[in-house]
């Protein structure tokens, strides 16, 4: 029996796994409907996993449920997009101000050698998921240098929320820009310039929202 519930709940993860990243990567875009039939006949499964894995999806805001219709993806919101977008340059504000008072030489270089890995993308990978990929790691290793835990789940909560926004700001020259951006966050950090530092995440953060917002009506919809 515990084999059997152990097989279900694999399933039922998988599943909400599978559907999650569709909707994070905009595979599935915003408004698309989905039926429990449908997704069943995708899976080669019944109803029941995926009636489990959408109600995942529900709470993490993902999807929305219309009674004896189906399901829907959510929108993404211009005042959610923005809203995000400030509780981000808190937390990493907070972040700077820790890696400057705690990073160590080892730790430095890990984020200088993120800073080369997302270079060494541009040229190779034209619809920039693993320079988004590589952005996010670059930010999330900033939040482990501080130590704390639960900055870090924060920081990658709200990243994760941004995902299908972070498409809308990948251009080959708004990633030029972030690479050279993110070396001098090394320097920065490296120097103890915290204010130098507060000012380049701003304008970072403000960049990529800019970008994203005038992109949203015409690409997403």
């Amino acid at each position: 029996m515990a084999d059997k519930t152990a097989g279900k709940n694999n399933l039922v993860d998988n599943i909400y796994l599978s559907l999650k990243q569709d909707i994070l990567w905009l595979r599935l875009k915003p408004r698309t409907m989905l039926t429990e039939q449908s997704l069943a006949e995708i899976y080669s499964t019944s109803k029941t996993p995926i009636r489990e894995a959408l109600a995942k999806l529900i709470c993490d805001g993902l999807i929305k449920v219309f009674p004896y219709k189906g399901y829907m993806v959510s929108d993404i919101s211009y005042s959610d997009v923005k809203n995000l977008f400030e509780y981000r340059w808190v937390l990493e504000n907070a972040n700077l101000c820790l890696a400057i008072k705690s990073s160590t030489a080892d730790q430095l270089q890990r984020l200088e050698t993120l800073a080369d890995k997302l270079e060494s993308y541009t040229d190779e990978e034209p619809k920039f998921s693993p320079l988004i990929k590589s952005n996010n790691d670059f930010h999330l290793c900033l939040a482990e240098i501080t130590g704390n835990p639960i900055m870090l789940e924060q920081l990658v909560c709200t990243i994760e929320k941004l995902q299908r926004v972070m498409w809308l700001s990948a251009t080959e020259g708004s990633i030029d820009v972030s690479i050279r951006e993110h070396f001098k966050f090394v320097e920065y950090i490296r120097n103890k310039d915290l204010a130098g530092a507060q000012l380049l995440m701003k304008k970072h953060i403000d960049d990529v929202l800019g970008i994203a917002l005038s992109n949203m009506s015409k690409t997403l919809f």
